[in-house]
């Protein structure tokens, strides 16, 4: 059976994928916690994780799937070429890649979303100053956007990667496991998927 990565940097949102996390332990889907390094990484919330693997050791061919989630400054991990060329080793139609919160700019960073719908946790003028352009983000849903006209369903699928804001991490974890073929059960978490 192919794992799930899950990709952890500085200040990562446990909450945000916490029910995907789950969900694939409910289904005996494993996963490989993935870090630059093997140094402990503390969330937002003051838990702090060792990773299984560094970045480097990832055998792609073991991997069906990459979990990211937001954080509260995602700035260095989106300015790290490293991360990015990790991230990009994921870019195939056989990977189910699910981002969530800010974590979709490090797929815009990366060159994944050109041309696709996405949403993202923040407002298009924020990134304008961190050097993206109009054009990059082009299709997305930001946080201001979604508040006034949410996204139906509250998650957007574009091929192979899903998307959404942090508070509907329970829905957009469903149509993860949804999209990984794992039977999932919204009423344990209280959520309505379409």
């Amino acid at each position: 059976m192919r794992k799930v990565a899950v990709l952890v940097y500085d200040q990562f949102c446990n909450f945000e994928f916490s029910v995907a996390l789950e969900m694939l332990a409910m289904a005996g889907k494993p996963i490989t916690v993935f870090a630059k390094s093997l140094e402990p990484v503390k969330s937002e919330e003051g838990l702090s994780v060792v990773a299984d693997k560094t970045i480097d050791e990832l055998q792609i061919e073991e991997y069906d799937a990459l979990l990211l989630t937001g954080a509260a400054d995602i700035r260095e991990a989106i300015e790290d070429e490293h991360v990015l060329e990790f991230i990009k080793a994921f870019d195939r139609d056989d990977v189910i890649i699910g981002a969530i919160s800010i974590a979709p700019i490090l797929l815009l960073r990366a060159g994944m979303l050109k041309g696709k719908r996405f949403m993202a946790g923040v407002n298009k003028e924020d990134l304008i100053e961190e050097g993206f352009s109009w054009d990059d983000m082009k299709f997305m849903v930001g946080w201001d956007e979604n508040l006034r006209n949410p996204v139906v369903g509250g998650f957007i699928r574009e091929g192979n990667i899903i998307t959404s804001v942090s508070y509907n991490f329970i829905v957009w974890a469903m149509a993860f496991g949804k999209a990984l073929g794992i039977e999932v059960y919204p009423k344990s978490f209280e959520a309505e998927i379409n």
